[in-house]
């Protein structure tokens, strides 16, 4: 039997593709990885000899099309993982997928799989056989490439595996993936650049973002295959405080998980075969005197000559009004190309700007692309971790965070997929949902609110525009239709809801004026 893709072809390389064994890279580049494996075990890659069948990274969204690839090709009875995980939990998962298996839960209204002890979980897929990979396969992680010891550890563990036995047979299992949009995606008109999304939590907008990907999200096709996308996507947390792991377990996400990702935000040193990180990026990469980028010093702590967050909370310190406490982390130098090949991985994260508006220190972050299902969420409790760095060394208060993210894309292979959908599907009301209680408390227009009366002396409607218990504006007239052109014309109302509210109260008391003005007559 030899090996075939049924998903992802492009992103792995076939060494001999009758071998038995499975070598993840996890995060190391490709290239870098394969070159390393042949210098610390020559010939490992001789394809005439070698028992590995195939070489792919893996990260977090691939588990599951992996599994998939291994019940179509049960030749492959081992799995080896070497290589930079940057603290993601795919080898524990593994790990934990054939000791302890799956369970099913309900996530937003679908029956999905979970990985017993892990918090991943992809969809239920018809003819997804877990008994037969747990009962075949198995797993090794050696760690990093520059782990002490490595070379002789790999070959212990290439001559160690056990062999398949003479006679050994097995039958493919197909497993169908979502791999496009389907015949039934449909999505509705809208100003595809222009959305925006204002909610109180990180997990609130996240939310709401995902239904307005599936809803409105314009299918484009990409180098590396389709996506739902929304360009210019705004959002703003107008409260950014963590949520409790309760609420954020509820949907998919491990706060742990979120801590650890805090962290990396500050680590200057990058990591092995890894091409930049934002913390690097941010502390340790651009010299703030004249000699230009360098790469990271080998500590963890950043450098007082290049850490740009110590340099923008010094100038809010001397002038809380600054509008230069702003970051860049992309470099023309090394992130783009004259000949428009990419050199390697580049930031997604390209500017930061902290601005004092209305007592609070607000952050506005713009990612030049930004996958909305496996990172938007992370990247937001980054930021969190970053503006309460800075406000705190500026003595100021941390206000609201605001995401422009240039590209915003759903992956329409990612498992999670049929989970944004399940979201989308579910998605009822503008009210402000209570996670911890349950239910939905009223959504309060920004710009205010109005109060309706009517004058029947005067034969008219008053609508009063308020505010904090103040009146800004008196609008009065004989019919609705000449109050709600003076209402647009002021740009007194913020909210669709409150919008159609206000239309329909003022429905009401014209209809009231025309009845007491009829029995006056």
């Amino acid at each position: 039997m030899r090996f075939e893709a049924l998903y992802y072809a492009d992103r792995l390389r076939v060494v001999n593709p009758e071998g038995d064994v499975g070598v993840l890279v996890l995060w190391t580049p490709r290239p870098v990885a394969e070159r390393k494996l042949e210098e610390l075990v020559p010939g490992i890659l001789d394809p005439g000899s070698s028992r590995v069948a195939v070489i792919s990274n893996l990260y977090g969204g691939g588990l599951l099309a992996m599994f998939c690839n291994l019940l179509y090709n049960p030749q492959i009875r081992h799995l080896v993982a070497i290589g930079q995980d940057l603290n993601q939990p795919a080898c524990a998962e593994i790990d934990a997928f054939l000791t302890a298996g799956l369970e099913t839960e309900q996530m937003f209204g679908a029956s999905v799989y979970r990985i017993r002890g892990t918090d991943r979980r992809f969809s239920r897929l018809a003819g997804f056989d877990a008994d037969r990979l747990r009962s075949t396969l198995t797993f090794r992680n050696l760690g990093m490439f520059s782990a002490p010891d490595c070379a002789r550890r790999l070959r212990e563990c290439m001559r160690q595996l056990p062999v398949r036995p003479n006679g050994w047979s097995a039958d493919r299992i197909a497993v169908e993936m979502p791999m496009s949009l389907g015949t039934d995606y449909q999505y509705r008109p809208s100003n595809s650049a222009a959305h925006q999304v204002v909610r109180l939590r990180p997990l609130d907008c996240w939310e709401e973002l995902v239904t307005r990907v599936v809803r409105f999200g314009v299918p484009v096709e990409l180098s590396d295959g389709p996506r739902v996308e929304l360009t210019n996507a705004h959002a703003i947390v107008t409260d950014p405080a963590e949520e409790s792991p309760q609420v954020l377990a509820s949907a998919g996400f491990d706060i742990g998980d979120l801590h650890r990702y805090q962290a990396e935000m500050f680590k200057v040193a990058v990591p092995e075969d890894v091409p930049y990180t934002y913390g690097n990026r941010l502390g340790g990469f651009f010299d703030l005197g004249s000699s230009g980028p360098q790469a990271g010093p080998p500590g963890h702590q950043p450098d007082a000559a290049r850490d740009t967050l110590a340099a923008v909370a010094a100038t809010l310190r001397v002038n809380p009004e600054s509008r230069r406490a702003y970051v860049s982390l992309w470099e023309n130098t090394v992130d783009l190309s004259a000949d428009g090949v990419p050199r390697a991985s580049a930031p997604c994260l390209t500017t930061l700007c902290f601005r004092l508006t209305g007592g609070g220190l607000h952050l506005t972050a713009t990612y030049r692309a930004h996958n909305l299902l496996s990172a938007w969420m992370r990247n937001v409790y980054g930021l969190i971790a970053i503006q309460r760095q800075v406000a705190g060394e500026a003595g100021l208060a941390a206000g609201p965070i605001s995401i422009i993210s240039h590209s915003l894309t759903v992956d329409p292979r990612d498992p999670a997929f049929e989970l944004a959908r399940q979201i989308a599907a579910g998605w009822k009301t503008d009210g402000e949902r209570d996670r911890e209680r349950g239910g939905h408390s009223l959504r309060e227009d920004p710009n205010g609110y109005f109060q309706l009366t009517v004058d029947p002396n005067a034969k008219e409607i008053v609508a009063e525009h308020c505010y904090d218990g103040l009146v800004l504006s008196q609008y009065r007239a004989a019919t609705a239709a000449k109050i709600e052109r003076q209402i647009i014309g002021d740009m007194a109302v913020g909210l669709p809801s409150h919008a159609l509210w206000l239309g329909r109260q003022l429905a009401i008391k014209e209809a009231e004026l025309r009845g007491t003005t009829s029995a006056g007559d």
